[in-house]
């Protein structure tokens, strides 16, 4: 397969100032400049804002100034064009981000052969940022050119020194991609800003086939899903994973607020009781009316998570094939079949059940006494919408190693219901465990007993948890410790209760 050359540009994270970083071609690599305030998530890019969007876009082709630069070289291998006076590269106006002819005299302060204190754009390529279906103020004329004497940043252009303009210039090939991020990848807390779009980059196959959504960061403090999404976009548009059937449709970031404040919520938990609402009461209802919708459109859910506690990664599966309890469902083949083959070795069932459970035990103690609806989230929403769909936690928020899980089953998913051309991928063979109870905390005091990781094995009577008073929370058969709760505070899970399942034996 043949891969398609990408230009890397990486800017340290924790850099001051965070402008400066370095453009590479393979094993080629030189300093460049980015906006004066430097990266910002694609989606919060503004006009004006000096800032550069992180993001994989394709350079289409280049433009020189044939007065400044007689001596251009006309045999390059990327296309080039002489730009002339009338160019012009609107930064307003219903051609917003386009290039377009213009009389002389008019709006001369945006030509783009207009004279310089410096000549940073006698050789320019456009960026394809926002070029597409431009929208309106996210960001416009943005290019690779030459830097100032100063290494000064940009107004959120790439920039290199004027002495190495023309050896990135013959290095350039045809249908090539810039990748902009930051080195190491560490995406910045934004200001939480509620009228943020979220993005959505789908691709389609020729062919007919199955339609994916993989979705990311619906809890914002779960930052796998966007990284490793992040990584399956930039391999879809370089070639390295080809889609031929089907559709592909990844959102990086489903709650934007949350993720932007580094928190689980926005204003509540986006994956409870999710549904579309007539009046929305907050911002978790305002995204639950795209994110709904979406989930409609397609066929297969990969929702992508990480969780608190230690533990290994796990799939979550829905119920078996039925027409009565808590959900429904017919499609418990298929989803099972996809479960086997996303790669963690343990794969938990029965979250409804369970969740039922909680509730009454919250009810018998005081609570609100939520109703079932509440444990709806993504993939329970998929499947009663004739949809299926799979949880994957792939282990601890801040493990670096959950990226490459969560990035593998996107790859593995992807394979199997063939919408790339790749081997399909083998059954692993799981420990499955069916959760059938749940321990509440029921007063401040209450703790567990041990360091207890999810999937734990327990014997009949071993002791789990400890209440203040000094009773012992001890395991009523042999099983398993399932997302136990250090910080859980009253009428909130200390842990939930496992048993092997027997579901695929």
């Amino acid at each position: 397969m043949v891969t398609v050359p990408v230009i890397k540009v990486r800017v340290p994270a924790s850099a001051d100032p965070c402008h400066k970083g370095t453009l590479s071609i393979g094993d080629w690599a030189i300093p460049c400049v980015v906006g004066r305030a430097g990266l910002v998530s694609a989606a919060l890019k503004r006009e004006g804002d000096g800032r550069t969007p992180i993001g994989v876009f394709p350079l289409r082709y280049g433009f020189f100034n044939p007065v400044a630069r007689p001596d251009f070289p006309r045999d390059l291998a990327y296309p080039f064009v002489p730009a002339s006076a009338d160019m012009i590269w609107e930064e307003a106006g219903a051609n917003y981000n386009r290039l377009v002819y213009a009389d002389e005299g008019e709006r001369a302060t945006e030509r783009l052969t207009r004279e310089r204190a410096e000549p940073l754009f006698d050789v320019i390529v456009p960026i394809g940022f926002n070029d597409s279906v431009a929208r309106m103020g996210g960001g416009s004329a943005l290019f690779i050119h030459a830097a100032r004497a100063d290494f000064a940043g940009t107004a959120g252009c790439v920039a290199v020194a004027a002495g190495d303009v023309m050896a990135l210039v013959r290095r350039l090939r045809p249908g090539m991609l810039i990748d902009i991020d930051f080195e190491p990848r560490s995406i910045l807390p934004e200001p939480a800003d509620e009228g943020t779009p979220i993005e959505v980059v789908r691709f389609s196959g020729l062919q007919r086939g199955p339609k994916l959504l993989v979705t990311g960061a619906v809890h914002g403090n779960e930052t796998c899903g966007p990284d490793a999404i992040w990584r399956a976009i930039t391999a879809c548009r370089t070639g390295e994973l080809a889609v031929r059937r089907g559709e592909v449709t990844f959102v990086p970031v489903v709650n934007g607020k949350a993720y932007r404040q580094g928190t689980r919520e926005g204003d509540r938990n986006l994956n409870r009781d999710l549904c579309e609402v007539t009046i929305e009461r907050d911002y978790e209802d305002r995204v639950a009316n795209t994110l709904c919708p979406l989930l409609r459109q397609n066929d297969v859910l990969l929702d992508i998570h990480s969780y608190r506690s230690a533990g290994e990664p796990f799939v979550f599966l829905g119920p078996d094939n039925s027409t009565k309890g808590n959900q429904p469902f017919s499609k418990a083949e298929l989803e099972t079949s996809l479960a086997v083959r996303l790669g963690p070795g343990l794969i938990l069932h029965g979250w409804l059940d369970a969740y039922a459970k909680s509730i009454a035990e919250q009810a018998r103690h005081g609570g609100a006494g939520n109703a079932l609806s509440h444990a709806v989230g993504t993939a329970e929403y998929m499947r009663f919408s004739g949809g299926y769909g799979l949880t994957l936690e792939c282990g601890q928020h801040k493990d670096p190693g959950a990226v490459d899980v969560a990035y593998q089953a996107i790859v593995r998913a992807l394979a199997h219901l063939g919408i790339i051309d790749s081997p399909a991928p083998e059954a692993v063979h799981p420990r499955a465990i069916h959760l059938v109870d749940v321990v509440l905390c029921l007063s401040p005091g209450d703790r567990l007993e041990g360091d207890w990781r999810t999937g734990d094995p327990v014997t009949a009577g071993q002791t789990i948890a400890r209440r203040a008073s000094g009773e012992a929370v001890v395991a009523p058969r042999d099983g398993f410790v399932i997302f136990p709760d250090a910080a859980a505070t009253p009428l909130q899970e200390l842990f939930y209760f496992g048993v092997a399942s027997d579901r695929f034996a």
